[in-house]
């Protein structure tokens, strides 16, 4: 390359004229030759030396400047003089020849600079088809000077990474498809772009195309056809009009030829137009808030451009997606709320799973915990068991049993229903939300008349059981004998209802607490609100350890002195009971009350704590999350507890409805309760003696409808006799590992239908089980290859009898007991591993951490120890028989690979059917 070929630029000139100074540093007349005359500054400085620019384009223009720089006519002209001049050595003739630097006229050499440029005695051969490159890093050699190439050699992806990074703002050689992406987003991408020479775009396009593969070279394609900062957004359409899901549409694979202006007419192949849709999710989720939104903006537009905004739902990254996925989640909502059946409520299980896949939404934010809550509530709709049986399947009606079925199962239907209070952003999926809330209020008004009429009864000659206390035998029943093992903690949340408290259970055991049940045969205890259930009544009833009505200083008096809790305090230091005015202080928790936690002495401590009863009274604007981080003074209380390893019991005196619709009907003393006169209406009992105290005597006038109050209107009520009001926790905690003796750890008390059916239902099933056919005969299976021993012999099959259980054989294998003494101590007992494999086959071979601790009746905190253990036993040489996936919180069985680790085959159990035997 040299000077003929147009005029100079000055970079060229510079460097021409650095690379003279490098051989003869005092050289005062430089001339270089170029073609024609540029608009040149009057001087530079060069190496710390002015020199003037002089175009000649004559040997008397030449003369003229060689006198005036040699007789200091003008004064500016400085030290050193660079002539410009398209004549030659032999134009200029020999007078003015003799006068130049190295007596000669420099025709300049683009890739002699380069070399110059980067101190470099060769370059890389390969360089010289890429004519273009040399002026460049002349030319850019004006940001700064580039660093001396080690061992002299100017390679290829030297060379590249310099143009890059000059002339793109790219930082590396051979930038990979993410990286591209994101400099595409660049303010002055486009425009860095555009500058380049037109000879450079293709070659440095193809060059980035190669490196970045297939993605990299759908995005310089783009590029090329200018629009560069399309490259995501034009990703993120592809990941609609090239979706799998959407393969044979019309719509879609004529967008997918009109998304061909985008890229120079050129065809994106399906392949690559998915590669390039999921690394422009990727690189979305890095960008900064506002960008992301003008990215989304831009692809949603795109979407309206080419007609298919309409299949937004094909993409899991754009927010229209995502409200599309919500809008067909309410349609399958409403569907299954018309017809609840298998069908439907598989369709709801697929429109939420959708929904999950989305990568927009938070997946701890409260529009998706009420997608799961819906969901929820359509799988206990469908449930097996009705909500009005008891344990062994019968029909539940005694009013322990309505309890404890509350306490099971009611209680999470109220946490599930109750979190779709507030709606969504899309009045489709709130209207979806009204009615699934609706079917379950219908069912639960069912449920609560049965509970108010079985509590009629049994208030008539109410007895205290284990499992279903009324909260004035708590201290004695309870907190008593178990101050008499270990120091004790009582907290009373005043009006806490049981759907709360379960949703603060996953606080409590994340913050290192393990739920107990007491006896052999443990079950869920709960405790019994006296009647009619407001303060005055139950909660002086509970810390007076027997029925009677009062308030803060009658229950203080009452507590220390009640005798069963005397007897297990230590001698001199009485049972102490802090109300809401003892909690705090200047620095938070009081300093009196953790003193009294924390102390050895102090055996019994309770705590009465107000938030929720307050929060009734509160606002009805505030969506409330129930978090013991939320909760003001409650975090520091139970950590002042676990470091002084107290046991603690968690109990309320009554709990509450939430206001959903509610009708005022009549008026009364309280919200829900009023003193016996006229008739009751529909929506109202009568109780008489039994457990009933009101100032006026022992009959009261109590609401069962959650829907009806008596005041004005509030977040909450209570007073009435629902299963919400009387039905109370009553609960024992203890420090993790910490030992109780007669008490154990309880099982996760989830339902079933809490977690996500494992197991998909076949699509268009029957909406009830079909009667069982006899399987055709299965042909007898090939006898498999043997795997040669390296040191001899081939490794027999265990030859089992097909009618010996497939759980039987593996055990009953030299593998397995092989297994098992390697693992030595670590192995789970025979038993535990039959009921691991047993629960995992029955759904298909995976099921949730939580799922499976419930059908393993184990703590859900030690469901990852347990399945570890039995890995060591049932993954032979690591091979993934049992998988457990902690971030998605699920366990999964490999029953194929399991039967070829340990060679054994075997009859499938009843349940089974589904799960292909080993």
């Amino acid at each position: 390359m040299n000077g003929a070929a147009g005029p100079l630029s000055l970079p060229q000139i510079e460097a021409q004229a650095l690379a003279v100074l490098e051989r003869a540093s005092d050289a005062k007349v430089i001339a270089i030759q170029t073609r024609t005359q540029a608009a040149w500054p009057d001087a530079i400085n060069l190496s710390g030396r002015q020199f003037r620019l002089h175009w000649c384009a004559s040997p008397l223009m030449a003369r003229e400047a060689l006198s005036a720089l040699e007789e200091g006519a003008v004064e500016q002209a400085g030290p050193g003089l660079i002539l410009l001049t398209p004549l030659s050595a032999r134009d200029l003739g020999g007078d003015v020849v003799a006068r130049l630097a190295r007596a000669q006229v420099f025709q300049p050499d683009a890739w002699g600079m380069v070399q110059q440029l980067f101190k470099a005695r060769e370059i890389d051969a390969r360089l010289g088809r890429f004519r273009w490159m040399a002026q460049l890093l002349v030319e850019r050699a004006t940001m700064g000077a580039y660093s001396p190439v080690p061992n002299g050699f100017l390679d290829m992806d030297t060379a590249w990474r310099c143009i890059l990074s000059r002339c793109l703002g790219l930082d590396a050689s051979r930038p990979d498809a993410a990286t591209l992406l994101s400099w595409s987003l660049g303010n002055d991408s486009a425009g860095d772009f555009d500058e380049l020479p037109d000879q450079a775009k293709p070659q440095i396009a193809a060059w980035l195309g190669d490196s970045a593969g297939a993605v990299g070279t759908l995005v310089m394609r783009s590029v090329m056809a200018g629009n560069t900062q399309d490259a995501v957004p034009l990703g993120l359409v592809c990941g609609v009009a090239l979706s799998a899901q959407g393969e044979g549409v019309h719509d879609l694979a004529a967008a997918a030829i009109r998304l061909e202006r985008f890229m120079g007419d050129q065809r994106i192949g399906i392949a690559e137009g998915r590669l390039w849709a999921a690394d422009a999710a990727k690189c979305l989720k890095a960008l900064t808030p506002a960008l992301r939104h003008e990215v989304i903006e831009r692809a949603e537009l795109l979407l309206r451009e080419l007609h298919i905004d309409a299949y937004a739902h094909l993409s899991d990254v754009l927010p229209l997606g995502l409200e599309q996925r919500l809008g067909l989640l309410a349609e399958a909502l409403k569907t299954f709320i018309a017809t609840p059946s298998t069908a439907p409520l598989q369709a709801v299980e697929r429109a939420a799973d959708s929904v999950a896949r989305h990568a927009h939404p938070d997946p701890a934010s409260t529009r998706m915990l009420r997608v799961k809550m819906a969901v929820r509530l359509c799988r206990w709709m469908m449930a097996e068991r009705p909500e009005s049986k008891g344990r062994n399947g019968r029909q539940a009606t005694g009013f322990h049993e309505l309890a404890q079925l509350y306490a099971r199962e009611g209680a999470f239907v109220d946490w599930a229903r109750f979190k779709l209070l507030g709606g969504d952003e899309l009045p489709g999926l709130s209207s979806a939300f009204v009615a699934l809330r609706d079917a379950a209020r219908k069912k639960a008004d069912a449920f609560n008349l049965a509970f108010a009429k079985a509590l009629q009864v049994w208030n008539r000659e109410p007895r205290a059981e284990a499992a279903c206390l009324p909260v004035e035998a708590i201290m004695e029943r309870l907190l008593a004998p178990l101050a008499q093992q270990a120091p004790v903690l009582l907290l009373v949340a005043d009006g806490l209802s049981y759907s709360i408290f379960r949703e603060l259970c996953l606080d409590l055991e994340a913050l290192g607490w393990d739920e107990q049940l007491a006896g052999p045969t443990p079950m869920l205890a709960v405790g019994i609100a006296a009647l009619p259930t407001i303060t005055e009544v139950s909660r002086t009833s509970l810390l007076s350890g027997r029925l009677v009505a009062g308030a803060a200083p009658q229950e203080k008096t009452a507590f220390s002195a009640h005798p069963a809790l005397v007897g297990a305090s230590r001698a001199g230091t009485a049972p102490l009971v802090f109300h809401k005015g003892d909690l705090a202080d200047a620095e938070g928790l009081s300093s009196t009350v953790r003193d009294a936690i924390a102390s050895t002495q102090q055996q019994v401590v309770a705590v009465v704590y107000n938030a929720v009863d307050d929060h009734l009274s509160g606002s009805n604007q505030i969506q409330v999350r129930w978090t013991i981080d939320d909760l003001r003074l409650l975090g520091p209380l139970l950590s002042e507890a676990r470091r002084a390893r107290r046991v603690l019991i968690v109990t309320a005196d009554h709990g509450h409805v939430i206001d959903d619709g509610t009708v005022q009907r009549g008026q009364g003393e309280g919200d829900r309760w009023r003193l016996p006169s006229g008739t009751p209406d529909a929506s109202e009992l009568l109780f008489e003696g039994g457990r009933v105290k009101t100032a006026s005597g022992n009959a009261v006038v109590c609401t069962w409808s959650e829907g009806v109050r008596h005041g004005a209107k509030k977040n909450g009520y209570h007073g009435g006799v629902s299963a919400q009001e009387v039905v109370v926790p009553l609960s024992v905690f203890t420090p993790r590992n910490m030992v109780l003796k007669g008490w154990q750890v309880a099982a996760a008390s989830q339902p079933d239908w809490w977690a996500p059916l494992e197991v998909p239902l076949p699509a268009g099933g029957a909406e009830t089980p079909a009667l069982p056919k006899k399987p055709p005969k299965a042909k007898p299976p090939a006898a498999p290859t043997p795997q040669i021993d390296l040191f001899g012999g081939a490794l027999p099959v265990s030859a089992v009898d097909p009618e010996v259980h497939w759980i039987d054989a593996l055990q009953a294998s030299p593998a397995y007991r092989a297994q098992k003494a390697l693992a030595a101590r670590v192995a789970p007992a025979d038993t535990d591993v039959r009921s691991l494999l047993e629960a995992l086959a029955a759904r298909g071979g995976k099921l949730s951490k939580a799922a499976l601790a419930q059908r393993l009746g184990m703590p859900a905190m030690r469901i990852s120890g347990f399945v570890n253990a039995a890995k060591r036993v049932l993954n032979v040489d690591q091979a993934a028989v049992l998988v457990l996936d902690e971030t998605a919180g699920t366990v999964e069985l490999n029953r194929e690979l399991l039967g070829r680790q340990f060679r054994v085959t075997g009859r499938r159990g009843a349940g089974c059917d589904e799960a292909q035997a080993p």
